[in-house]
């Protein structure tokens, strides 16, 4: 899923920036991707992510965003935290669901760091545990990627209703607010 205006490969965070996300390099060691195995994945993880209590979201908003199938041109090589991976690896499933993301940060970094025939990391989704997601490595090369066609969010109402009713979510259609004359 990414910015409609976006290409859906992107290795972030941009240059210069500080670590945003939960499998960033804390230092700048590597850039990270991330991708889920389904729409549903994408969206909990990007539309919805941090909104466990307040799922009320702007149409405009959610139009903003496109969601673009990628096939992989190579098998990819990924640590496995999740399931029997997370005992292996040293961890449990906070990995993937603590608010802080130190602990994350420091196994990725180790894997980045440690193994350099690993790609990246699949995990489970915060949101839904039912969703697996990937944070791949910028050693993944965008000719390793094929992207399918870019889908826009305002062409496909029925998974925008369909995905907002599984994650209990609504849009707020209000008109927007004028401002009140000084």
């Amino acid at each position: 899923m990414h910015h409609k205006d976006n290409g859906p490969i992107w290795f972030g965070p941009k240059l210069g920036m500080p670590p945003a996300n939960r499998f960033d390099a804390s230092g700048g060691e590597y850039r990270a991707m991330y991708a889920a195995t389904s729409l549903d994945g994408a969206f909990v993880e990007t539309v919805l992510h941090g909104r466990t209590k307040d799922r009320i979201l702007t149409r405009a908003n959610v139009h903003l965003r496109a969601w673009t199938p990628i096939e992989t041109c190579r098998p990819l090589t990924l640590a496995k935290l999740y399931d029997d991976g997370l005992l292996w690896h040293g961890t449990d499933a906070g990995i993937s669901a603590s608010e802080s993301y130190t602990a994350s940060r420091r196994i990725a970094l180790a894997l980045h760091s440690e193994g350099p025939a690993v790609d990246g990391i699949t995990y489970r989704s915060r949101h839904d545990n039912g969703e697996l997601c990937f944070a791949l490595f910028d050693r993944v090369l965008a000719l390793d990627l094929k992207p399918d066609a870019r889908m826009l969010f305002g062409d496909h109402p029925a998974e925008i209703e369909a995905m907002m009713r599984k994650y209990a979510a609504v849009f707020d259609d209000s008109l927007p607010v004028s401002s009140p004359a000084a």
